[in-house]
């Protein structure tokens, strides 16, 4: 690899990474452990399922290291309604291709990621087929990520390990304060839109159309996930308590 080509196969791996594995938080709501690295890799290779930014980020950055790219973990917070989060809760990895001292932004675990890499250095809007990107400085030489307006997350510029989360994601894993909690989330990007399922509420983008409805049974709600993410469960993350009613006259 050189030059240029690191950038293009850099671009490439991200794509193909996030438009086939999903992300999602099933792990928070069925007692499933939430690890990194091998870990990672196991369930996502293994078990054809998806993952957390601490699980999908730290699973792609080992890929990366093997091909021979420069990679740092960074953490950050997330932004949610007016504000960022107190705790830290979001990975993702700052990459550098062979022979060039240019930063990219790469992140696979975030369910509004880009699905190229960004320039790290760069202040000024980046288009990405998810939208136009943009990153500004924030406090203590930290950087804040947006896409089309909307802020997603603060990210440090000091780079640390895989093993700093670990404290942080167990919080967001076992305490009933946890915002990881609310409701279960999977995401997964095709290329030409979206599918969305937050609790029971699927969502799915196509050519800038979008379709919204609940899902009302369990053994739909079990189809959904194996044909709209590629995920297989033998424990739903929700309830049959949690399913809405269905509508009059319907069985």
């Amino acid at each position: 690899m050189h030059g240029t080509e690191d950038a293009h196969g850099l671009g490439h791996l991200q794509e193909r990474h996030v438009l086939s594995v999903p992300f999602e938080m099933i792990a928070f709501y069925t007692g499933e452990p939430v690890g990194h690295s091998m870990d990672a890799v196991r369930k996502v290779v293994d078990h054809h399922r998806g993952g957390s930014c601490f699980e999908l980020n730290s699973a792609f950055g080992l890929l990366l290291r093997a091909l021979g790219y420069e990679v740092e973990i960074i953490w950050g917070r997330i932004h949610r309604d007016t504000a960022f989060d107190k705790r830290t809760g979001h990975m993702a990895l700052r990459v550098r291709t062979p022979g060039s001292p240019v930063p990219w932004l790469v992140d696979v675990g975030h369910g509004y990621n880009s699905r190229r890499p960004l320039r790290l250095d760069l202040r000024t809007p980046q288009d990405d087929p998810h939208g136009t990107y943009l990153l500004t400085p924030a406090e203590e030489g930290d950087v804040d990520v947006s896409v089309d307006g909307r802020t997603l997350y603060r990210m440090e510029s000091r780079a640390r390990d895989e093993d700093y989360g670990e404290a942080m994601m167990w919080w967001y894993h076992t305490s009933p304060k946890s915002p990881f909690k609310k409701k279960p989330v999977c995401m997964q990007p095709t290329e030409t839109g979206k599918y969305s399922l937050l609790g029971t509420r699927f969502t799915s983008e196509e050519d800038g159309s979008e379709t919204v409805r609940d899902i009302e049974t369990e053994a739909e709600l079990i189809e959904i996930y194996k044909r709209c993410f590629g995920i297989e469960l033998s424990t739903l993350p929700v309830r049959s308590a949690d399913l809405p009613s269905p509508a009059p006259g319907l069985t």
